[in-house]
């Protein structure tokens, strides 16, 4: 019987840390921001809607799609975000089932910032959010991604709040600055779900 557990939270709450060390683990973890970049490369199935959608503006020179510049737009203009979601998230989620149809794993994670929002709770057995505090994660997205106070917390607005998110979660997986503490987390929380 395949259990099929849902990964998510907020930009720079962490989120990827944890996915990454389940791999460490050898658990099969299918991340949904992988699936949408490889469904909007040039030739993909998204690519041309995107396009005809959002025009030549968004593309680089070599024809590939201008992440960085989308992803502005997307964050300020919710109608944007709204349109570039109806185009990709149906084959997100296609993809994602098909991936969990294919696997022989008894336990498979899906990494999926958006779960809430993008309403595909549906998908999993159980879900873990991974959680930090505002003022953590706003200082953690400055110095990521090398941006403006501003500019962060219009890019946390655009998501459902963790605080909400957490409430929604059947775990929560909080997002230490120490990573054993982090680790040991992760490993209760295994425990717990296999103990089911």
């Amino acid at each position: 019987m395949k259990k099929v557990i849902g990964i998510t939270g907020g930009i720079a709450s962490g989120k990827t840390t944890v996915c990454q060390y389940l791999i460490q683990q050898g658990y099969y973890v299918i991340d949904a921001d992988e699936i949408s970049r490889s469904l909007s490369q040039i030739g993909g199935p998204v690519y041309n809607a995107i396009k005809t959608t959002f025009g030549e503006d968004f593309f680089l020179p070599n024809l590939e799609l201008d992440r960085k510049k989308l992803g502005q737009l997307i964050y300020e203009d919710a109608s944007a975000r709204n349109r570039l979601n109806s185009i990709t998230h149906p084959k997100i989620v296609e993809e994602m089932k098909n991936l969990i149809k294919k696997s022989r794993e008894s336990i498979i994670f899906l990494d999926i910032p958006l779960l809430f929002e993008a309403k595909l709770s549906h998908l999993c057995d159980t879900i873990v959010c991974v959680y930090v505090d505002y003022d953590t994660q706003l200082k953690r997205l400055m110095e990521r991604d090398h941006i403006s106070l501003e500019y962060a917390k219009t890019k946390i607005a655009s998501q459902m709040s963790l605080e909400e998110k957490k409430k929604l979660s059947d775990f929560v997986i909080e997002s230490k600055e120490e990573y054993a503490q982090t680790q040991e987390n992760i490993r209760n929380i295994l425990n717990q779900i296999k103990g089911e």
